[in-house]
């Protein structure tokens, strides 16, 4: 801004550039800065100015130009990009509608049709694309855009006009396409109730109908109203979480991993692997257990060749290199061990991997439960991480990473760095029983068997989950999971009468396309059960009463995992109950739900339940302390 002005008031400046071939574009806002005031000057101040300066104003935009960033470059007078640079509204991403005149703009420089695409997919589309081409005067390599953007600032300035964008008329050309196109795009949304889109297309709309003030103020109105919801406040947490859970890591790129022995899950892993274009060599002397992997490897690359294509396909078999001898693995910069989560199996396993792993291999062993680095050979220790990768039926991007103390930084940026060759999000945690995710949803279990003993009916638990945003209900989110090994831990926890452990044990999987009768006569069987054939309470539990109860155990586990160190902060929790678990990404996470709830609520909420069972809703000191001290979840995040 202070740059604009210098320039407007200084006659030896004909022309303005902002940004430059080799990058410099302003960038995002920090969605942190959404929970208050925007810092001045907002987004839509400068945008302003940029569209009423005195002198003509190009936009150079290279890289990535998002958010605001690119809604200042439809403010300009004129734009040149960088080839391969991306252009994005990912606002929409974090509860937002565009606030800075995206709406505006764009429906008068491309029409309804490309405007919508880009204001609602919230993608990042390429300058050469067909949608976003029309809005550059010049797309060009780096070396050349720096000169070409002079080169049309100054002729604009010679000529002495240049058009502002919100005078433009082209993208109103047709009307009745334009209206036409709004009506369609509002009939096919996806999810009709979801606030943020039907603004966008509320205000492209507007854009159509009034003058361009009149559709600003209806933006800015939209806006502001939207970014105090609870919907954009979920939303924008949970994206800070992400961005922090994955800040930070400074560790080469992994080309060679090997797999000790093959195991539960090992087929799938390796699939992965291979995938991203890493070499995997696995060593299983079992010939049996050998071929089975192999058929099983094939079979899931060949699930993923219609996003890999054949030729991808091939090249990922290619890249699968198998070794007879164990001494192999020591070239392997990475080696997995799959073995079960069992005390002596795994001491076997990480005993053999001692005796081949080359000295500054990094050991990846799966566990839900197990201090995997304790059991391994002294001098194997600090090479050691745990590793909990859940698989969903719907896109789950999380890692748990267990490690100790003794794990060095080095060491735990490799581990950090392979999974983010995977796609995962890696949260640390300490070794304990169930880590952070098992533990959270074991919560969320223990919640609904306990609401299903005093009368809850298991459906109606689903349905108030649903409602709420998870993918998931409580029960059907057994089918995602590994149900065994839930009810090897509630064994150990001596919670083994649940309903969630008698439909483990009983291999019932809800929702997934089996007869409805039967399930439903499985269900109820396992549910007097449960109850240990006493009818049910006679309590009528809402909706309301089950999320809050839910909520509440949830939380309380939290609060039990970040005050024994599991987990070092609440957005850690959030990250993996969203990223691992089907929690709603509107609601932020369980911590952020907590916080938005309002801590007095909750800690009411659990005065009521304990009596049912204190184990679950007598609250935690932490949450108490937090209540008494009029502080959130979040204080915690620093």
């Amino acid at each position: 801004m202070a740059s604009l002005a210098d320039a407007a008031a200084d006659p030896a400046i004909r022309a303005v550039v902002i940004g430059r071939g080799a990058g410099g574009f302003p960038g995002l806002v920090n969605p942190r800065e959404y929970d208050s005031e925007l810092a001045i000057p907002a987004p839509v101040d400068l945008a302003e100015a940029i569209e009423n300066m005195t002198k003509p104003v190009i936009a150079l935009v290279s890289g990535q130009v998002l958010g605001a960033a690119a809604e200042l470059a439809l403010a300009a007078h004129g734009r040149v990009a960088v080839d391969q640079t991306l252009i994005g509204f990912r606002d929409l991403h974090i509860g937002l509608p565009p606030s800075a005149g995206a709406t505006q703009r764009l429906p008068r420089l491309l029409g309804a049709e490309r405007a919508l695409t880009l204001l609602l997919s919230g993608r990042s589309l390429r300058v050469e694309s067909a949608v976003v081409a029309p809005l550059f005067d010049a797309v060009l390599p780096a070396e050349r855009a720096d000169e070409a953007a002079r080169q049309i600032a100054l002729e604009l300035a010679e000529v002495g006009a240049w058009p502002r964008s919100c005078d433009r008329v082209l993208g109103f050309a047709d009307p009745g396409a334009f209206q036409a196109e709004v009506n369609r795009r509002r009939a096919v949304l996806p999810d009709p109730a979801n606030p943020i889109a039907e603004a966008i297309i509320q205000s492209v709309e507007a854009s159509l109908l009034f003058p361009f003030e009149a559709g600003m103020t209806l933006e800015q109105d939209l806006f502001a109203e939207l970014a105090t919801s609870e919907r954009s406040r979920g939303m924008r947490h949970i994206a800070v979480a992400e961005t922090r859970v994955n800040a930070g890591i400074n560790a080469p790129p992994v080309a060679l991993v090997g797999l000790w022995r093959t195991g539960p899950g090992a087929a799938r892993l390796v699939a992965s692997l291979l995938a991203q274009g890493i070499s995997v060599m696995p060593y299983e002397p079992d010939s049996l257990l050998a071929g089975r992997f192999d058929a099983a490897l094939r079979e899931n690359l060949a699930s993923r060749g219609g996003r890999l294509g054949a030729p991808a396909l091939d090249g990922a078999l290619e890249r699968l290199v198998p070794v007879a001898a164990p001494g192999d693995l020591a070239k392997a910069e990475v080696i997995f061990d799959v073995s079960v989560d069992d005390i002596e199996v795994k001491r076997a396993a990480l005993a053999e991997i001692d005796a081949v792993a080359g000295p500054g291999a990094l050991i990846l062993s799966t566990t839900r439960y197990l201090d995997v680095a304790a059991l391994a050979p002294e001098r194997l220790r600090g090479r050691v991480v745990g590793l909990h990768l859940p698989a969903r039926s719907y896109s789950a991007r999380l890692a748990e990473l267990v490690a100790t103390a003794a794990v060095s930084k080095p060491v735990f940026a490799r581990a950090r760095q392979l999974m983010v060759q995977l796609g995962r999000m890696a949260v640390r945690v300490t070794p304990s029983d169930g880590l952070a995710g098992p533990a959270m949803a074991g919560a969320l279990l223990d919640a609904a068997d306990a609401l299903v003993r005093y009368g809850a009916e298991p459906r109606a638990i689903d349905a108030a989950l649903h409602h709420r945003g998870l993918i998931r209900g409580a029960y059907p989110m057994l089918s995602d999971m590994d149900g065994d090994a839930h009810a090897d831990r509630q064994d150990r926890r001596g919670r083994s009468n649940g309903l969630s452990s008698l439909i483990a044990r009983a291999g019932l999987r809800l929702n997934t396309g089996q007869d409805d009768d039967s399930e439903s006569d499985a269900l109820a069987s396992l549910v007097n059960e449960a109850r240990g054939g006493a009818a049910p309470g006679a309590h009528p539990w809402t909706g309301g009463e089950i999320w809050t109860a839910v909520l509440a155990a949830m939380v309380n586990e939290g609060a039990r995992l970040l005050d024994k160190g599991i987990a070092a902060r609440p957005l850690a929790l959030d990250v993996v109950m969203v990223q691992g678990y089907g929690f709603p990404r509107t609601l932020g996470g369980p911590m952020q739900a907590a916080d938005m709830l309002g801590l007095f609520t909750l800690v009411r909420a659990m005065k009521a339940l304990a009596p049912l069972d204190p184990d679950l809703w007598q609250e935690h000191p932490l949450i108490v302390q937090l209540h008494k001290d009029g502080r959130s979840f979040d204080d915690l995040n620093g």
